[in-house]
């Protein structure tokens, strides 16, 4: 099973995103314990124009839970891991063809990493992964869905910070073939 999709029809300006990106004030939260191998998120107001244009595209804004970035560092990597939540649509910010996320095998041993935001360290519902093999590359250059209830991580080769925006759903709309199916049917955009 193919563990990501496009969705051409989200169409973003980078630009812009850039902007927002550089002029977000929200906390940034970091899971990892090194600098390099840590990612980093932040959230992301909703109701500003940026976002809005994006939102627009779907048919229920209901089913939206939050928006945040996630940034890997330059040179820097993730491991290989599951999000606490099940699926995410990603749009590249700043991507370049040295950087990609990849899909790992899943392995039996795991441990669970810690978040920190400010000076609080915080458990998570989130698996890391130890010493999994590559499945599957993606570069991302379109607004893609993700699988997230795969392991997966982020492989950051650029001398540029990887950043992306990341739309994450509700409920029971968190699902990546629920989320697949709706986008099948002309449900989701």
């Amino acid at each position: 099973m193919q563990n990501y999709f496009e969705i051409p029809e989200i169409i973003f300006n980078k630009k812009e995103l850039q902007q927002l990106y550089t002029n977000n004030k929200n906390e940034w939260a970091s899971y990892g314990i090194s600098k390099n191998s840590s990612l980093y998120t932040q959230y992301v107001s909703l109701d500003n124009t940026v976002i809005a244009s994006i939102l627009n595209k779907f048919n229920n804004l209901d089913i939206v839970e939050n928006i945040k970035f996630f940034k890997t560092l330059a040179k820097g990597y993730v491991p290989s891991h599951t999000d606490k939540r099940k699926v995410a649509i990603n749009i590249p910010v700043v991507v370049d063809n040295k950087s990609c996320a990849v899909f790992y095998e899943k392995t039996k041993n795991f441990d669970i990493p810690k978040i920190t935001v400010g000076d609080k360290v915080q458990d998570t519902n989130a698996k890391r992964f130890k010493k999994s093999k590559v499945v599957e590359k993606m570069y991302l250059n379109k607004a893609t869905c993700l699988n997230t209830n795969v392991p997966h991580g982020v492989i950051n080769d650029s001398t540029n910070d990887r950043v992306i925006l990341s739309i994450s759903f509700k409920d029971e709309y968190d699902s990546f073939s629920l989320i697949k199916d709706m986008y099948n049917n002309g449900k989701l955009i």
